[in-house]
């Protein structure tokens, strides 16, 4: 039977059972998969505990590694320099219709 670590504020708990796989950080319970995407419509899937998932979106977590190369993207301007770009269906520059 697999056992998991919980950090506590109290300290450490080991739970034994039966609950998934390990959070690929730590060695507490994952319930949670890395949704970053790497290419040919796979993500990353690493697994994550709730204390190591970043929630970016609705139901959209990143692992602690993507979550960095995330930040930068946006933090270098990267959303707002790609948003420009797109064009919306049926508008004028879109052709439309």
């Amino acid at each position: 039977m697999p056992c998991y670590v919980k950090k506590t504020d109290d300290g450490t708990t080991f739970i034994c059972g039966e609950f998934g796989g390990h959070c690929s950080i730590c060695a507490d319970a994952a319930s949670i998969l890395c949704d970053f995407p790497v290419g040919d419509g796979k993500t990353c899937d690493r697994n994550l505990c709730e204390n190591h998932a970043n929630l970016i979106g609705n139901d959209l977590h990143y692992c602690v590694d993507h979550y960095q190369e995330w930040r930068n993207f946006v933090d270098s301007g990267g959303v707002s320099k790609n948003l420009k770009n797109v064009i919306a269906i049926g508008s004028e520059k879109g052709g439309g219709e």
